[in-house]
């Protein structure tokens, strides 16, 4: 049987370290850029392909976008990975969900509990994980906070960077926890998922749940910029459009268990972040 891997979305966050952790595999990408909501592209792409494993890294990944256009953005998130799910049913379908599936009533989820989604967003992941599991080859792995390397300088960490390298102030959400995913130990994981043959729900979040203030400012101390400059305040005070959870953490017992590690810690990836 092939062990080609098609990756689509291969010029996000996600999907540039996922494709930096198969270097040297037989992979196939998708089309930079490719719009995935072509769906007669997407079955031709896939079906020339012929892949044993699809990893699934294009999204569109703004809650407050979500929010004020569901249909839209549903298109992307959803419709899309159903015409993927569809087109290959044999091979591994790999997604990226989020703690946002979850309502944030406690510390610390579990890959079995319970989801209930406070936005659109994560309804969105609810639906994406479900079509995953429509057939027995899939891996879902959630994450949260993911950062990394990014020449688009879009994820929190580099916002926050440009921002007080700027001499700025940067708000963060007082009281909301996340889990910070390093988005280059997240692509190994991918690798050694696929390899293991493994199935199923993993959380593949950081080893650390964190309040977001305390990640900014982990940020900013490894950079050497001024902590002083990070405000926070309640996510109530922020305007936003979506609900967040305000405790929502990933625990990553099952990762670990499978793959004898977790990912980096936030600590060590932002320092070698800052080097680079």
């Amino acid at each position: 049987m092939s062990d080609r891997v098609l990756l689509i979305g291969g010029a996000g966050l996600v999907g540039r370290h996922v494709r930096t952790a198969l270097e040297g595999r037989d992979v196939v990408e998708g089309g930079v850029p490719l719009d995935i909501t072509d769906a007669s592209t997407v079955r031709r792409i896939v079906a020339e392909s012929k892949p044993a494993a699809i990893v699934l890294a294009a999204a569109d990944p703004y809650v407050e976008g979500c929010e004020r256009d569901p249909v839209g953005t549903r298109r992307i998130n959803v419709e899309a990975a159903s015409v993927i799910r569809a087109a290959a049913p044999d091979a591994t379908l790999v997604v990226f969900s989020s703690e946002y599936v979850f309502d944030g009533t406690r510390l610390a989820y579990r890959e079995d509990d319970a989801v209930a989604p406070l936005n659109e967003y994560g309804r969105q992941k609810v639906a994406l994980e479900e079509l995953a599991r429509s057939h027995a080859r899939h891996l879902v792995l959630r994450v949260s906070g993911v950062f990394g390397e990014d020449p688009r300088r879009k994820n929190f960490v580099w916002q926050l960077v440009d921002r007080l390298r700027a001499g700025g102030t940067f708000d963060v959400p007082s009281d909301q926890m996340i889990t910070p995913t390093d988005a280059a130990s997240l692509g190994i994981a991918v690798r050694e998922l696929l390899d293991r043959g493994a199935s199923g729900t993993f959380h593949a979040g950081g080893p650390e749940i964190v309040s977001r203030e305390a990640f900014a400012r982990t940020v900013a101390r490894a950079f050497a910029l001024d902590e002083a400059k990070i405000r926070p305040r309640p996510t109530a005070e922020l305007g936003l459009l979506a609900k967040r959870p305000a405790k929502a953490g990933l625990a990553d017992a099952k990762l670990q268990q499978v793959l004898g590690h977790g990912l980096r810690r936030a600590e060590d990836a932002l320092a070698d972040l800052a080097r680079a």
